[in-house]
């Protein structure tokens, strides 16, 4: 099937990840907590309130905006642009990281309680795993919009991922998939017991797509990719998943616009001519649980 991994051509290298993710269930709106004051969130049917008077109106797609900080300069877009989300709706939804997905639920397990998905995106990742309870967070207001349309039955948050609107232990499990894992926050949020679970570049991931680097760019792009031959050190368990995708044309241009390459000098020339070429995917799915 053009564009789609066939039968035999993933490769992972994994050990089984243990049991179910475990923790008191809590209502999905409950583990809301205010970006100001840290204090619990009263999510209600128009607004979110918490005990201190901060309020955050539920717009009309239904999501929450939690960002909050100084004031971005005009024409700053936070997170993906809107080109690079529908690249990824149109390239995710063909299903050419289908392997990517299914080692990620296989990671992620049962889930008893909710759910986050940091950098969810427009919500594909969420969609895969379809959890009971679950919350989407991103930083571009976007992407958050359109993970609404796609899950309307989950609740969607715009905020950061580096200062989580999240209550401390309230979550039985988090994730990230290609997308900010600060672990610290990780921690914080997590019920004991509960796991975090992350997606990230291996040391060849879409090198066909990659700019030919020479003098301090190369030296640095070596040393990301020496990086990037270890998954992360925070990880107590980890599987790489490797394979190759035969892609047209037009999904050779959406995989090359929803990704951070794109902004790489030199990197469109892998793109200009037009034509469908064989790229090779390369990823750690990781993962730890949190003591208790």
């Amino acid at each position: 099937m053009r564009g789609r991994p066939g039968p035999g051509c993933v490769v992972v290298e994994s050990s089984s990840p243990s049991g179910q993710v475990s923790g008191e269930t809590v209502p999905v709106t409950d583990v809301l907590a205010c970006p100001h004051c840290s204090a619990p969130l009263t999510v209600g049917e128009k607004a979110a309130t918490c005990a201190t008077g901060h309020a955050f109106d539920r717009a009309r797609g239904g999501y929450l905006n939690l960002l909050v900080g100084g004031r971005l300069p005009a024409g700053t877009t936070p997170g993906d642009t809107a080109d690079a989300l529908a690249a990824r709706r149109r390239f995710l939804g063909a299903g050419h990281y289908a392997p990517v997905a299914a080692a990620l639920v296989e990671a992620v397990g049962a889930v008893d309680g909710p759910l986050l998905d940091v950098g969810c995106g427009e919500g594909y990742y969420l969609s895969q795993m379809a959890p009971a309870e679950a919350l989407g967070l991103d930083v571009s207001k976007q992407a958050v919009q359109m993970a609404c349309r796609l899950l309307p039955q989950h609740q969607f948050v715009v905020g950061s991922a580096y200062r989580l609107p999240i209550r401390d232990a309230s979550l039985a499990a988090v994730t990230s998939v290609f997308a900010p894992h600060p672990f610290e926050e990780f921690a914080r949020v997590l019920q004991p017991g509960g796991r975090w679970v992350t997606v990230t570049p291996g040391p060849n991931h879409l090198q066909e797509l990659r700019p030919q680097f020479t003098g301090e760019a190369r030296a640095k792009a070596l040393d990301r990719q020496q990086r990037r031959a270890e998954p992360p050190p925070e990880a107590a368990w980890s599987q790489r998943v490797r394979f190759e995708l035969t892609l047209d044309a037009t999904a050779l241009s959406d995989l090359f616009f929803m990704t951070p390459i794109r902004w790489q000098a030199g990197a469109a020339a892998a793109v200009a001519q037009g034509d469908g070429r064989s790229v090779g995917v390369d990823v750690w799915v990781s993962s730890s649980t949190s003591p208790g």
